[in-house]
């Protein structure tokens, strides 16, 4: 069943003007459908009463627990191409509650500030058409573009930094991770290509980020952040 995130109350719901087009026109719904709603993080089944104007009636609160128990907030330095709506789409469907881009030394691509508000605009609409899809009750925060050396100010109760020179080293990701408990807040830093420089990586360090290896291979940009959420996200839910 189709999930649309909506404003107002329970007694008066309003649609985004693209989510009413969705209804009617691509889901072809019928008066007396169902879908669901969310409503200030609750979901709801609700019934529609008419198409035009679009009027649902709440039927029932929904009982569900889908959202993480810890909150990840995600520091992606930004890659070049399409690369970052994949980055945010399967960040939001593995459960992420921040997302923040980074402009680090070797971020390829330079943006001026009416690109930033752009690709914030895109990445929302990415992450609420995502965040329907995974049935979530909450959209993933994404409203900064920052320089590298803000990273500081995401510090969360754990953090850390995927450099591949821990590759090298006897400990796993396993190990720097089970030490997370139940409700703790977590931030994680992924580079773009080609990487951090060691400069960077040893301000991260001196801020509170722990270095960590994400494996043996080399990955790209973005498979390495949606690896790390991954096992991240796996380990958090034990």
């Amino acid at each position: 069943m189709q999930r649309y995130f909506v404003t107002g109350s329970v007694d008066n719901v309003s649609f985004q003007e693209g989510d009413v087009f969705h209804i009617q026109k691509v889901m072809r719904c019928k008066e007396n459908d169902f879908i669901e709603v969310v409503l200030d993080s609750c979901a709801y089944l609700a019934k529609i009463q008419t198409l035009n104007p679009l009027n649902v009636k709440i039927i029932q609160q929904l009982e569900e627990k889908r959202e993480l128990n810890n909150e990840i907030t995600l520091l992606y330095c930004l890659p070049k191409g399409d690369k970052l709506d994949l980055v945010m789409q399967k960040a939001t469907e593995l459960g992420v509650k921040r997302i923040v881009g980074i402009e680090s030394s070797r971020t390829i691509i330079k943006i001026d500030e009416s690109n930033k508000r752009k690709k914030i605009e895109r990445g929302n609409k990415i992450i609420k058409e995502a965040s329907e899809q995974a049935k979530r009750t909450s959209l993933p925060i994404f409203n900064e573009i920052v320089n590298f050396k803000y990273i500081n100010n995401y510090l969360s109760k754990h953090n850390f930094i995927a450099y591949e020179e821990e590759a090298l080293k006897s400990n796993t990701l396993f190990d720097d991770l089970k030490i997370i408990k139940k409700g703790e807040a977590i931030t994680i830093l992924v580079g773009a290509e080609g990487g951090f420089s060691k400069e960077e990586v040893a301000y991260a360090n001196s801020v509170g980020f722990k270095s960590v290896s994400l494996g043996k291979m080399i990955l790209r940009s973005e498979t390495a952040a949606i690896y790390f959420i991954s096992v991240l996200s796996f380990m958090i839910s034990r």
